[in-house]
Formats: C-alpha cells, structure tokens, sequence
C-alpha cells in the first residue's frame, strides 16, 4: 500500500497533538508502558499516531499523558518521519521527547535547493468533523419490520415534535428506556452475480438487497408502560416532522473515540460510491457519502480511502493520420485505443459501518466527486 504520512489528508491541514485534550490524568507510574517498550523510536513515512504510541504504551488513547513537546523546536507539536522519539523516566513520570534533525533545507552546491517539509502525522479531534456525520443508519428490512412503531398521538396536534407524547406498540428490550425514531428510505441493490460492480436503486430479480437506509427523525423515552406491547414516549428532540407509523430503535452509541487515528484499509480495498445524502449530484468537502464496502468487506471505522477516477481510453489521432484508409478502419473496427490512467481526486474516512455498506465523509478533493467513483486503498 501506499503510505499515509505523505499524504496531505483531513481538511487540508495536518492537525497538531495538542489538539487532541487530555484523555486521562497521567499518573506518575510506568506501569502505563508495555513490558518490553524501547527507549527510543524513529517515526517512519507511513506512521499514524496509534502505532506509534502502542511503541511505547498499553492504552495508545493515553499518548498525551507521557508527551513533552519542545517549544524550541519550529512547530513543536507536530510529528514528523524521520524524528526520533526518546523515552525517559522523570520523578516516576514516563515523558517522551522529540530529537529533531534540520530537514527543512538541503544545500547543494552551487545553488541552494528548498525541499518541502514532510506531513505530520494525522490525527483529528471528534470534535472537528462530527457535524457533519449523517445520523441515518442501514439496516435490513427484516430489523426495519421487527421494531416498534409509532400508532398515536397523544393530543390534538397534527405534527409531532419536541416535547410531545406518543404511544408506540411493539416487541421493547426489557431495561431499554431510549430510542432513536426512523423512518424507512433508500433502498439499495447490488448485482452479485458481478460482486458489487453494478449499483442502483432499482431492484431487478437478480439483484441482491444491500440493505436499507433509514431516515433519523429524532430521539425519545419511555415514561409509562401502557401495556405489554405498548409504550408511551415523550419526544425528547425532533429534528423532523415525526408522524404514526415511523419506527424506533435503540440509540446507538458512539464507536469513535474522541480523537481519530486514521489507519489505512486492513486489506487492499476496491468499492464505489453509490449514492449522496440529499439529491446532489456531486460531493465535496465534508459531505457524507455511501460505499458499497462494508464489515463483510473488512472496512474498519477510521479507515482513509482515496477517491479515483476510473481509467479512460482515448484514439491516438496522431498515430490514425499516418494511416492508410484500410489500416484507419481496421483501428477503428479492433477499438485501437490508448488506455489513460486515473487519477486521485480526494480522500475518505470512514465513520460508520455496516455489513455490506457503510458511511464516509469527504476530507479533501481536488475536484467533487460523483456517482460511481471508484474508492481504493490508499
């Protein structure tokens, strides 16, 4: 694979460790340090902060606890390839340190020749992108057919919102008290007969169900159990108009940590991406948008793929006008034409995974993406 710490990722910066907070208060023991962890560790092209912090420690999320930036160096919070980390014991405290060579300027005589500095080694704070993840989920029809449904108002109002109470009916997790309010949207289909080559959202009989986007409405909670089947709710939030029939799950809580570890694909990757939130016709920066890649595929949450255009083929007109009539046909016949490669156009992270798909949001992109772009490993 190509290495990560060379790209230029996550809205066009490279974000610093002291953007990351304190995830836990250090403690002034070693005992946060794996058994046989080094004294010191160069940082190779193609690091992410979580392997470079599983080095040195059991729980890789406490890196910020044994840090010491040096404020003499030029942009002292910032890691690069080809640093060395060194590792020392201070008061009890484990701290590790940065030794940084001069590699912003090479001299070659006789003239002076500017190299350009490496990337950082990313990392994103939660904080940063979370608005602009979509809340919608994929689920099968079956999980959509099995939850509990909305059968009443409990008033006179015509739209339910914020604030209202419902009376839901269904089969409820015993101890379950929460849910979030959906209703059914997109469904997409897949041809497996070609493993995921060809996409839509039309069904043909030889097209196999993906699954199906659900519609995030809102959350609520049970405050009176009417019956064995039945619940009364009080609608804690709406974001849309709420209506009978529309379905609750259980809240989903978060998977990403706090701050995000990019890491590239566990295996090489290939998919497409399949559809847009809302009806745009292209995407860029920050929208979210649906892979046809998902767990079954071996994606991961946190996992950068690159955004390709599908290669081309072009006629060499050059090359025809040196050709005979017959020879011209004969090319023309036989589709003699020069193959041009692709090319990156943006990154993706992935946020949210399901079996077969699975949400990611655009970090950067020289261009906005469309339908059926191809997504790869990096």
């Amino acid at each position: 694979m190509k290495n990560l710490g060379s790209r230029q990722l996550l809205l066009g910066l490279a974000l610093c460790i002291a953007s990351l907070g304190t995830i836990m208060p250090a403690q002034g023991q070693t005992g946060v340090l794996i058994a046989d962890y080094p004294t010191s560790y160069v940082v190779q092209d193609g690091d992410t902060l979580w392997n470079i912090a599983s080095q040195f420690l059991r729980d890789p999320q406490r890196w910020p606890d044994i840090w010491q930036p040096d404020e003499h160096l030029d942009n002292p919070d910032l890691i690069y390839p080809g640093d060395t980390l060194k590792l020392s014991i201070l008061g009890g405290t484990p701290r590790v340190f940065v030794q940084r060579g001069d590699r912003e300027v090479a001299r070659v005589s006789p003239e002076v020749r500017e190299l350009e500095l490496q990337s950082a080694i990313p990392a994103i704070p939660l904080e940063s992108i979370e608005n602009s993840f979509s809340r919608n989920r994929i689920i099968t029809a079956a999980e959509y057919d099995a939850a509990p449904y909305i059968v009443a108002n409990d008033g006179d109002n015509l739209i339910i919102g914020t604030g209202d109470q419902i009376f839901a009916r269904g089969s409820f997790l015993i101890g379950t008290t929460s849910f979030e309010i959906y209703r059914a949207g997109r469904t997409y289909y897949g041809d497996g007969l070609k493993k995921k080559r060809v996409f839509g959202l039309i069904s043909t009989t030889e097209e196999e169900v993906l699954g199906t986007e659900v519609e995030y409405l809102g959350f609520a909670s049970i405050i009176e159990n009417v019956a064995p089947d039945m619940r009364k709710l009080l609608i804690n939030n709406g974001t849309k108009e709420i209506r009978v029939g529309d379905r609750l799950l259980t809240r989903e809580i978060s998977s990403i940590d706090a701050t995000i570890f990019p890491t590239e694909p566990a295996t090489e990757m290939s998919g497409q991406i399949i559809a847009f939130m809302g009806e745009e016709n292209l995407a860029s920066q920050l929208d979210t948008v649906v892979l046809n890649l998902g767990l079954a595929d071996g994606l991961a949450l946190g996992d950068i793929l690159s955004i390709k255009i599908e290669d081309s083929s072009m006629t060499d007109e050059a090359e025809r006008s040196k050709m005979s009539f017959r020879e011209r046909m004969h090319s023309l016949f036989n589709q003699d034409n020069l193959v041009i490669p692709g090319n990156d156009i943006g990154t993706l992270l992935v946020y949210k995974t399901f079996d077969q798909l699975s949400y990611a949001i655009i970090l950067t992109g020289t261009e906005p993406a469309e339908l059926y772009d191809q997504v790869v490993s990096p």
